[in-house]
């Protein structure tokens, strides 16, 4: 089982959406972002810079792993 504690505002959400043009593809990256690696029981996802994401990865309460979605004028990218 997974915690996953997404840190958007309806604001935030709305006005990436609006950036990049469209809803599905910001979705796309929390669902993606949400289910990596299920071995880590808890993701804190937040927003970073204009339209990116950044989900950090906790296990027994320590972080383990970060990823961002960093938005490349059509898609989203994933980097660690």
């Amino acid at each position: 089982m997974r915690t996953v504690e997404l840190n958007l505002t309806s604001e935030d959400m709305i006005t990436i959406a609006a950036s990049i043009g469209t809803w599905d593809k910001l979705w796309d990256a929390i669902g993606y972002l949400s289910t990596w690696n299920l071995s880590y029981p808890v993701v804190n996802i937040f927003k970073d810079r204009d339209n990116d994401l950044v989900a950090v990865y906790f296990k027994d309460g320590d972080r383990m792993y970060t990823i961002g979605a960093v938005w490349h004028d059509d898609h989203y990218g994933y980097h660690s």
